[in-house]
């Protein structure tokens, strides 16, 4: 039973998720953005018809509507039920490893929370900071709190290695190239995340997002022949890289 409560909490997290990172527009200001994601019933994006509670179980109104809408008949995108299940998936995994505690918990947030800045940089190239600083002022609080798996002071040293590690580098190529090389939201996001892992776990962490960026890009490049690509989002492999350093330390 209480697998299943995990798992349906992950398809309605999941749902959510989407849902917040559809409803966000990079000219929306914090509080247009909080209303849209609190107070705004769910509505068809085509149509615009309501919908009612029996169509928005996660999942499984996809399957009876069998991926269209109920009023329009227009499709229904899959990527909700992608998310839902991978957000169901993530939350079933990390029980399974750490049960039903406070670092479990922690886990499944922040799960949900970098999937979600991982589709806003992916769509816009964007990592605004109504979403990465209180990211990093969580990471200072709860440290300061010793609720974290580290102290106040590694947590502001790890901001401002973070920041450095980023700044530094994207400073130079811009210096000598006159262009630049990296936006500025992931220097914020790895500060953000230094406030989160232990400081000596940064460099890692940055070799391992790049190499995961070069086989992103590889693969685009040279596998599915996007030979226009210019540019690719760095915030998603930082997310994955340090997710995966946070939750194995």
């Amino acid at each position: 039973m209480l697998t299943f409560i995990i798992i349906y909490f992950g398809l309605c997290m999941g749902s959510f998720v989407y849902v917040a990172y559809c409803r966000y527009l990079p000219t929306l200001t914090p509080c247009q953005y909080l209303c849209r994601i609190s107070v705004y019933r769910s509505a068809c994006p085509h149509c615009h018809n309501r919908l009612k509670a029996w169509q928005l179980v996660p999942v499984v109104s996809w399957l009876i509507l069998k991926g269209h809408c109920y009023y329009c008949h227009a499709k229904i995108s899959h990527h909700y039920l992608i998310i839902e299940l991978l957000v169901a998936t993530l939350f079933t995994i990390i029980y399974f490893d750490y049960g039903i505690n406070y670092q479990s918990g922690m886990l499944m947030i922040l799960s949900c929370y970098f999937l979600f800045l991982a589709l806003i940089d992916f769509k816009y190239y964007l990592l605004p900071d109504l979403f990465t600083q209180p990211l990093m002022w969580a990471g200072v609080i709860f440290s300061y709190l010793d609720m974290a798996n580290i102290i106040l002071t590694e947590a502001l040293l790890g901001i401002f290695l973070g920041y450095l590690l980023l700044k530094v580098p994207a400073s130079l190529f811009y210096f000598a190239t006159k262009k630049q090389g990296l936006g500025g939201g992931d220097i914020k996001l790895l500060a953000a995340l230094g406030a989160w892992l232990p400081y000596t776990s940064l460099p890692m962490l940055l070799i391992f997002s790049s190499l995961l960026g070069m086989v992103y890009y590889f693969l685009l490049r040279y596998v599915l022949n996007k030979n226009t690509l210019k540019i690719i989002p760095f915030g998603p492999f930082l997310l994955i890289s340090g997710y995966a350093i946070y939750y194995f330390s």
